[in-house]
């Protein structure tokens, strides 16, 4: 297990973003991260997600924010530490999130990418691969965005443009208890095609690939995929 203090020496006490923070579940590892008394924020686009992760983790230590990541509204230079976790995938215009991530970071704060890819996982990792791919599948049906997962080069290569310094890779593997949040999801994709395909062309094509990605999970099991961790220095 990847313990990010581990890779983040020389953190000073102030402020630390996570875009698209969906419930806040990065954001609260970046808090045990950063020094005593800094604050951390939570940005998500979502206003209702934002709503539930205020009343989920009231007192907790993490702030929510409703904002969107390409249009950060905070001054240039004002965060210790600005960070997105397996959410790049989830955005078209990537670049733009990321140059702004850049913004808001102070020079010499630390930029950090955490992105679940696709290539070099075992047998119950592909297993969650497939799932979380057939989602995006469905997330794109219904009107929303996803691409499917990168390989771990192909993050990297979309992340060298950036003007870092120090730059440091790792994998972390997260902790068994969302393996069984993973298994709760597949034993729901039957009802997930129904949601958002019943009635439409794809729906008996989709209906077998979610039997198919279930009779796997049932064979394989399924384990959450080993993410690629990218850190860097801003230059100064």
């Amino acid at each position: 297990m990847l313990h990010l203090k581990e890779y983040l020496p020389g953190l000073r006490q102030g402020m630390a973003l996570d875009v698209g923070t969906r419930y806040g579940e990065f954001a609260f590892t970046l808090a045990e991260a950063m020094p005593a008394g800094s604050r951390v924020i939570g940005l998500d686009c979502d206003a209702k997600t934002v709503e539930e992760a205020r009343e989920k983790n009231a007192g907790k230590g993490v702030e929510f924010m409703v904002g969107e990541g390409a249009h950060i509204d905070f001054p240039d230079n004002t965060f210790e530490l600005a960070a997105i976790s397996n959410t790049l995938h989830h955005i078209e215009d990537y670049d733009a999130v990321l140059d702004e991530m850049f913004r808001v970071l102070r020079p010499g704060g630390v930029f950090l990418v955490n992105e679940m890819f696709s290539d070099g996982q075992n047998e119950a990792q592909q297993t969650h691969f497939l799932q979380h791919s057939f989602e995006a599948k469905l997330d794109m049906l219904s009107g929303g965005f996803q691409r499917p997962t990168w390989r771990k080069d192909e993050i990297i290569k979309i992340l060298e443009r950036l003007p870092l310094a120090d730059v440091k890779t790792a994998e972390l593997l997260e902790e068994s208890k969302m393996d069984a949040k993973l298994a709760e999801k597949n034993e729901k994709l039957v009802r997930a095609v129904e949601k958002h395909a019943a009635g439409k062309p794809e729906y008996a094509a989709l209906l077998n690939e979610a039997r198919s990605i279930q009779a796997r999970c049932a064979q394989t099991g399924i384990q959450r995929c080993t993410q690629l961790v990218y850190i860097g220095q801003k230059v100064i």
